[in-house]
């Protein structure tokens, strides 16, 4: 198993934008205090400890599963097809499901890289304002306004499907 495959895999990593964008984002949890984001993700941590998972993997994709539902309840942005939890689904049978759980965490933790609109416009070969309305929008979830620069989050244009590997 290379794990550079997995970190590329687009179904990880629009798992893992789900996520990121509460986890990162004190203003996406102010605008949901009905979901308990914390909570959440402290039961799932509670499963994954090794012996746990081991164990009770069942468990733990249920939790996880319950988990994604609640977050895209919440924000109909953050969105997952069939095809992500099948792939997750089909990732916890197989030998690393451990190892490609703590990527999966490690993953939607981790400072992910910010692309300004002209940047994003370059790489897809589309205008600049196309990107700033989409950010200002909501359609970019983690998307943020630093004076007048619309920063895009590379990880959940690559889940979207706008950016390549």
């Amino acid at each position: 198993m290379k794990f550079g495959t997995i970190l590329k895999n687009k179904h990880f990593c629009n798992l893992a934008a789900i996520i990121r964008v509460p986890f990162l984002s004190h203003h996406w949890k102010k605008n949901h205090p009905e979901v308990p984001f914390w909570k959440l993700l402290d039961e799932l941590n509670d499963v994954k400890t090794e012996q746990m998972f081991h164990s009770n993997k069942d468990e733990f994709v249920t939790r996880f599963c319950a988990f994604l539902v609640t977050l895209t309840t919440a924000d109909p942005r953050l969105t997952y097809s069939p095809e992500d939890l099948n792939w997750f689904i089909g990732a916890m049978e197989n030998e690393y499901n451990y190892v490609i759980v703590n990527l999966l965490f490690a993953y939607f933790s981790a400072n992910d890289e910010m692309l300004t609109a002209p940047e994003v416009a370059e790489i897809t070969d589309t205008s600049e304002s196309n990107w700033r309305n989409k950010a200002a929008s909501g359609e970019i979830p983690g998307a943020v306004k630093k004076g007048k620069t619309w920063l895009l989050p590379r990880s959940v244009l690559r889940a979207q499907g706008v950016l390549g590997e």
